[in-house]
């Protein structure tokens, strides 16, 4: 039998360009007050997974570094769509150039009685020489050149094309770890999610490159087999007195205690111990700013995976709807150091991105941002770090 052999046209593809404004110190984090609230229906209320993000106590009395163990079925990605086996046909000779996919097929099975149905308008075009081999052997190579799922219903004798296919990817029995999940999914482009919080399934419809996306990703998370959760609380700060700077606040709160300051492109980065007693950071802010909370909820993202966590949907005033997102991107060593990049972003652009080499369970705090919320007020986050690790079953 010889070697299925293919040629696929190359595609050119332009890359755009997306220019950001010029850099303000100043940003709003609120949607303009002159925009009317859309009304939406009462049933867009109902949300599972924004209750389960920013309710942190999941995470507040979890230990520093803490393990799941992994059952044989966990990050096993399934797909759903039931299809009956091809008939038994051998394929001698079968050319074709520039034609797409659906068509090509339909001419490779016609002999056989088979009719092709598609879902989408246009296919992936394709060309080949002189392919053999079995009709099943031939069908998957070409649906996978021209990133398509088939299905074949034998009683009808129908072979079905769509560019998109349904998977299940079932997770241990981690909250923490689905939205891990769900934060790196989305941060790949992919949306067409619905996870079960009961059975901690995920529902996916996928094309081809999102399969291979989400099949690079949890490739990723059994190499390193590592999570990193930041409970993430936002604050506007307004100052109180006259000698109200961040200056004043880290010397009344003990030089000592900070680690390190990184700069951005606004704003500084400190990384301290995490404050067990009752004299913490926070309360040393509190004696010279007027602290608001904005929002308070949980990223989780895995070792070495970029995330974008939308802080607005564990907005503390639901009417506020702040538009501020982080980005995160770690890199924890086998000493439990992270190296790690921290983006504030909103939808006026970049506020500033930070690269610091932290300690699990530092107190990470970025200060010294300005919005528009007032004069001289500024956006605060803390950030305290955790670590999931996973942990093989024996077997």
């Amino acid at each position: 039998m010889k070697k299925l052999t293919y040629i696929i046209p190359m595609i050119t593809v332009a890359t755009a360009l997306h220019v950001l404004p010029a850099y303000s110190q100043v940003f709003n984090i609120y949607p303009s007050q002159a925009l009317a609230p859309v009304q939406q229906s009462s049933v867009s209320s109902i949300n599972l997974e924004t209750p389960f993000r920013c309710r942190t106590s999941l995470i507040e009395d979890q230990e520093i570094i803490s393990t799941i163990k992994l059952n044989a079925d966990d990050f096993k990605l399934k797909q759903i769509d039931v299809a009956d086996n091809l008939p038994r046909y051998e394929v001698n000779g079968f050319s074709f150039e520039d034609t797409p996919v659906d068509q090509a097929l339909q001419i490779l099975v016609e002999e056989a009685g088979i009719e092709v149905f598609t879902e989408d308008d246009t296919y992936i075009a394709l060309s080949a020489k002189d392919i053999y081999g079995e009709l099943s052997l031939v069908i998957n190579e070409l649906s996978n050149a021209g990133e398509t799922y088939y299905q074949y219903d034998a009683q009808q004798k129908r072979l079905y094309l769509t560019r998109r296919a349904r998977f299940e990817l079932k997770m241990p029995n981690s909250r923490t770890l689905v939205l891990g999940i769900l934060d790196a999914l989305r941060g790949a482009g992919i949306e067409n999610i619905t996870p079960n919080w009961n059975t901690n399934v995920l529902s996916l419809t996928l094309t081809k490159d999102e399969e291979k996306s989400v099949r690079k990703l949890i490739d990723h998370i059994m190499k390193t087999g590592e999570f990193l959760v930041a409970d993430t609380q936002v604050y506007s700060v307004t100052p109180t007195q006259n000698d109200s700077n961040w200056g004043t606040v880290v010397n009344a709160f003990g030089v000592e205690k900070i680690h390190s300051t990184n700069s951005g492109l606004a704003g500084k980065l400190l990384s301290m111990n995490h404050q067990k007693n009752s004299k913490n950071f926070m309360e040393t802010i509190q004696q010279y700013y007027q602290v608001s909370p904005l929002s308070h909820g949980m990223s989780v993202v895995p070792n070495g995976w970029k995330m974008r966590f939308d802080i607005g949907k564990c907005a503390t005033t639901p009417y506020i709807q702040n538009q501020l997102s982080l980005l995160l991107y770690p890199n924890v060593g086998k000493d439990n150091t992270v190296d790690i990049q921290i983006t504030l972003d909103t939808a006026q652009g970049e506020l500033s991105t930070f690269k610091t080499s932290a300690t699990i369970d530092d107190e990470l705090a970025i200060v010294g941002i300005s919005n528009q919320n007032g004069i001289g007020s500024e956006i605060l986050a803390v950030m305290k770090l955790k670590l999931i690790r996973l942990v093989q079953e024996k077997k």
